[in-house]
């Protein structure tokens, strides 16, 4: 596996890879990159012997994304990231290269201070061993973030909650999704295709997808038309039509007792949707217990959860691999964090596991894991 390094010096530093049996550089996309030709990407060279080829890039005035990040961003500033990521994602493959060869890892993609660019590093490989796909780092992405908490975060929650949704990922509709949530626009002629809003908003459709690029067809069809691959193998799923501005939270006139919540788990009878009853609900964040589908309200502002009944506000039942006083989800200023307290399995954050007593901001629809028990965070 082709294993990436970097070697810092004054002003500037060295992105390295050696080349590991059975990889091989792509002439044809090497050549372009070495010459600039694609925008975003860093132009890079070989340093070849008989023992070795190694690919390397060299940036001089850039911080990495990890270390951008760590410092307050306000909602402009990460969307304006996005934005330029996913700019650099259809230059990629406008130009017919592997997407799966570009450097998607906060630690390899650059930030320049003075002009605000994004650079990345993408390895022209054949036989990559090691490719990145884009859904997974945009998902990953705003956990590496330091939020400006002079701004609301719901803009967050509408951003993670795309990734929760059951129809196929779409750099399009993604590329749509993030242009409607900078602008704050609840235009159906802007949003209405990147979640489809047939006449009756209840009703439920076959929908086809193309495998290659998340492309929906109503109708039978042999090709793509997006990206021409063939809809021999295309997927099938039902969909549940909602509002797209109950989706994204902007316009309409809903309120709590309505909304449907996007990344429940679907019973014989349709997508379950939380809060549709008509008694009202004291208005707290809460957890959904995966395992029982119990609904935990986080009603304090410092919320234990552990096997202790002495000690915790929500005891979790017949599992021993949870600690006494596993971890507590904290309140402060309308944002939210949760804390491991040094258990013995650990606390994990979308499948990370988080350092022990330290605050790590969780959001609308963020999963969590306590030990092997499943929980999810609403607000």
């Amino acid at each position: 596996m082709m294993k990436t390094i970097i070697e810092q010096s004054t002003g500037q530093c060295v992105v390295k890879s050696r080349l590991q049996y059975p990889e091989t550089i792509n002439e044809r996309e090497y050549k372009a990159i070495s010459d600039g030709l694609i925008e975003g990407l860093i132009p890079l060279r070989t340093e070849k012997s008989k023992a070795e080829v190694v690919l390397q890039s060299t940036l001089v005035g850039m911080v990495s994304l990890e270390s951008y990040l760590s410092r307050i961003v306000s909602k402009s500033e990460f969307l304006n990231v996005v934005t330029q990521l996913i700019r650099i994602i259809r230059e990629c493959e406008n130009n017919l290269l592997n997407i799966g060869n570009l450097l998607l890892d906060c630690r390899y993609i650059f930030f320049n201070p003075e002009t605000k660019k994004v650079n990345c590093v993408f390895w022209p490989i054949i036989n990559n061993q090691q490719s990145y796909v884009w859904s997974e780092f945009f998902q990953d992405l705003p956990y590496h973030a330091v939020f400006s908490k002079d701004e609301s975060h719901d803009y967050v929650a509408h951003y993670l909650n795309y990734f929760k949704h059951s129809i196929p990922l779409s750099i399009n509709r993604f590329e749509r999704l993030i242009a409607a949530i900078k602008e704050n626009r609840p235009d159906s002629t802007v949003l209405g295709d990147i979640w489809p809003i047939p006449t009756n908003e209840a009703s439920l459709k076959q929908a086809l997808y193309c495998r290659n690029c998340g492309n929906e067809f109503w109708e039978a069809a042999n090709f793509c038309a997006a990206c021409g691959s063939s809809l021999e193998d295309a997927e099938t799923s039902q969909v549940k039509y909602l509002d797209i501005s109950e989706v994204l939270g902007i316009g309409g006139n809903q309120s709590t007792s309505d909304t449907a919540v996007l990344g429940t788990k679907e019973s014989d009878s349709g997508t379950t949707v939380l809060g549709a009853d008509a008694v009202e609900e004291p208005a707290f964040p809460f957890l959904v217990r995966e395992k029982t589908q119990e609904k935990i309200f986080v009603d304090r502002q410092s919320f234990r959860i552990g096997k202790e009944a002495q000690h915790c506000d929500y005891v979790v039942s017949y599992n021993n691999a949870v600690s006494r006083n596993h971890a507590d989800i904290i309140t402060r200023d309308q944002r939210y964090y949760i804390i491991d307290n040094h258990s013995t399995n650990k606390t994990y954050v979308e499948n990370r596991a988080i350092p022990a007593n330290k605050e790590i901001e969780i959001f609308s629809g963020t999963k969590l894991r306590l030990a092997n028990e499943e929980f999810v965070f609403y607000l």
